[in-house]
């Protein structure tokens, strides 16, 4: 199947090679590309803390360059948001992680778990981007949890031209698009709203990461749009398995 990825670019070569692995033909369209700001991390952990909060792999990737700077940090527990974002600091080198069930609630649900560890002398760093939601940042809040927020990234929307959306949208028809996030949701309709690309993606079927994502489907393609039962990226493919009979 031909399939849309709207993705970052590099997030979204990872998911075009595990698409291609499965015999389908993968469409990048990158509606936004991450702006690293890791020296901001760096400053953040130079500080007293006891443990280091992610949401998104792309935290890890801020810190990409940073390796001699990070190194005193990698032995400090970390908290992820789900599997993905565990492998992401596994591979970065940190040692001892925790992983939730994949969303901010569950998250949220860890952290308080573990409140023991953290005190106002030594609070949670949470490496955050931008734009984000509040459901975790208000959740600790509520929970009493001492934390500290750094935005170590932004999420830009990328300038797409009009010959990449014909190419992806209209050249040859989408049989599957997938969708990450809330902002990748508002920013492919925005576009799509169009008339000749809402007629062309009629048939297509929308795979949400979430439930929260699926709600900004238009309601011309709700019929036409399913959440996957966990926000991950696996749950989006067994999604597709089952729609794709594979």
């Amino acid at each position: 199947m031909r399939i849309v990825v709207t993705r970052p670019q590099r997030s979204g070569e990872r998911t075009a090679a595990k698409l291609e692995a499965l015999g389908h033909r993968p469409v990048l369209l990158p509606l936004f590309h991450p702006i690293h700001h890791g020296e901001r991390a760096i400053s953040a952990l130079s500080a007293p803390l006891a443990a280091i909060a992610v949401t998104s792999a792309e935290a890890l990737r801020a810190l990409d360059t940073f390796e001699e700077q990070l190194a005193p940090h990698l032995s400090k527990p970390l908290f992820a948001v789900g599997g993905a974002t565990a492998q992401a600091a596994k591979n970065t080198g940190f040692g001892q992680i925790l992983t939730a069930s994949g969303d901010a609630l569950g998250l949220t649900a860890l952290v308080t778990e573990h409140r023991a560890l953290l005190s106002e002398g030594q609070p949670l760093i949470y490496l955050a981007g931008r734009p984000r939601g509040s459901v975790f940042e208000e959740g600790l809040a509520a929970a009493g949890i001492p934390f500290r927020t750094v935005d170590c990234y932004e999420m830009l929307p990328s300038n797409i031209p009009e010959t990449m959306l014909e190419t992806a949208l209209l050249d040859t028809a989408a049989d599957v698009v997938l969708i990450y996030s809330s902002e990748a949701a508002r920013a492919f309709f925005s576009h799509a709203s169009a008339e000749k690309y809402a007629a062309a993606l009629a048939a297509v079927q929308f795979i949400c990461i979430s439930r929260n994502v699926l709600s900004l489907v238009p309601e011309i393609f709700r019929s036409k749009a399913i959440a996957a039962e966990e926000p991950s990226e696996a749950a989006m493919f067994e999604l597709l398995c089952q729609y794709s009979g594979t």
